[in-house]
């Protein structure tokens, strides 16, 4: 095994002929060494995103958020550094989208303390993308399994309950499955596949009638209002757009009783960091902006993530996050439009459900095992849940 000395701001951890680093902070791993392992389809697991978390106070040991980051390099060749992963101490299972209440409950009336636990995600983002990080032209499966052994060890180091990696990729579930880790099909999400689409009108003549007639109907009661949407990317957003998305974000927040996880210094900072990565889709009425939502895009996918609005306007929330949206997706060519997880009415707007994964690994083997047996049944509910709501699909061949 190798090891280092434990600097303020990283810690060593032995992964064999690799070497494995834990650093407390985005801030203090390189910006070209971390985005070298990320596809450009994954905006959300970029140096600049993260950082912004930080630097804005959205995740922080206040928050309950403590990064973590790991990096692995390989001493043994030029380019160095081999993969990643974004990992946080939590304190508590808020912003996840991936439930274990029951699981905390459980294991704290067994007696152990199921808090801190460690989890590998993007930070609030209920979307699906590689976890295990890898560098181009790197052994993919030997830096994978370095990875995964590190979070084995971390478990280990950091003395917690567990680890937890959300919203992992299908071959990541099998790898970390075959490693050790429980598997678990605990939810799905809503995509929208492109179908070579080259207008709207193609996307809306693939649908069933009923619910090709629905969308229009939409689509005009917004123009019926005399609401008019503005599609606003990279260095067009300006200071007076993200003012605006800010209003809706927080208006929205406090109507549901939601929890804000986002600040008004995160939306500015991301913008200003990785313009070229946001989109905005901002409804206007009598020159006002009223409503929006915020996108991010990657080389081919697009991904939704927040809305608000600072009014009650019908039909307003399926125009600004789903119809403009596929629009702009198909003007650009993307192959899919993620929306997340939760929300059936998605699928009556285009979306079908797709699963989800996630891989835990726990300190009592015991209660992991007891685990297994929980996310089994959960899964052949979960896959009765996708079952019947593909069976509802909107396009006419389903």
């Amino acid at each position: 095994m190798k090891t280092n000395s434990t600097k303020r701001n990283q810690k060593a951890l032995p992964t064999g002929q690799f070497q494995a680093t834990v650093f407390k902070s985005i801030d203090k791993v390189n910006e070209s060494d971390w985005n070298s392992c990320i596809s450009p389809d994954y905006p959300f697991l970029r140096h600049e995103f993260l950082r912004a978390l930080e630097t804005t106070g959205c995740v922080s040991s206040n928050s309950g958020w403590i990064p973590c980051h790991i990096l692995i390099r390989n001493p043994a060749i030029s380019s160095n550094v081999i993969g990643a992963m974004p990992m946080y101490l939590k304190t508590h299972s808020w912003g996840e989208f991936i439930f274990d209440w029951i699981w905390a409950d459980a294991y704290q009336r067994s007696g152990y303390s199921y808090y801190p636990k460690l989890i590998v995600q993007s930070p609030f983002t209920p979307l699906t993308s590689p976890k295990l990080l890898v560098a181009p032209d790197c052994d993919s499966t030997a830096t994978r399994r370095a990875l995964i052994a590190t979070a084995a060890e971390a478990l280990n180091q950091f003395q917690v309950s567990s680890v937890h990696m959300l919203f992992t990729t299908p071959e990541e579930a099998s790898l970390l499955k075959e490693s050790g880790f429980h598997s678990r099909t605990g939810t799905v999400e809503f995509v929208w596949r492109n179908r070579h689409y080259t207008s709207m009108e193609e996307f809306l003549a693939s649908l069933s009638s009923k619910k090709r007639k629905n969308i229009r109907q939409e689509r005009n009661l917004v123009n019926r209002q005399g609401i008019s949407v503005e599609v606003v990317s990279g260095e067009e957003i300006k200071a007076k757009h993200w003012q605006a998305l800010e209003n809706f974000y927080t208006c929205t927040v406090e109507k549901y009783g939601s929890i804000k996880y986002l600040t008004h210094e995160f939306f500015r900072t991301v913008g200003q960091s990785m313009p070229d990565s946001i989109v905005l889709f901002l409804a206007k009425k009598n020159g006002q902006y009223i409503g929006g939502s915020v996108c991010l895009q990657g080389r081919e996918s697009m991904y939704g993530r927040y809305w608000g609005a600072i009014g009650e306007f019908r039909a307003l929330h399926f125009e600004v996050c789903y119809y403009s949206a596929i629009e702009y997706c198909i003007q650009q060519g993307f192959s899919q439009y993620n929306v997340g997880v939760q929300g059936e009415h998605k699928l009556n707007r285009g979306f079908l459900p797709e699963l989800t994964y996630s891989a835990h690994k726990f300190a009592n083997s015991e209660f992991g095992q007891q685990i297994q047996n929980y996310i089994e049944r959960e899964a052949c509910q979960v896959k009765e849940y996708q079952m019947a709501l593909s069976s509802k699909s909107p396009y006419k061949e389903c």
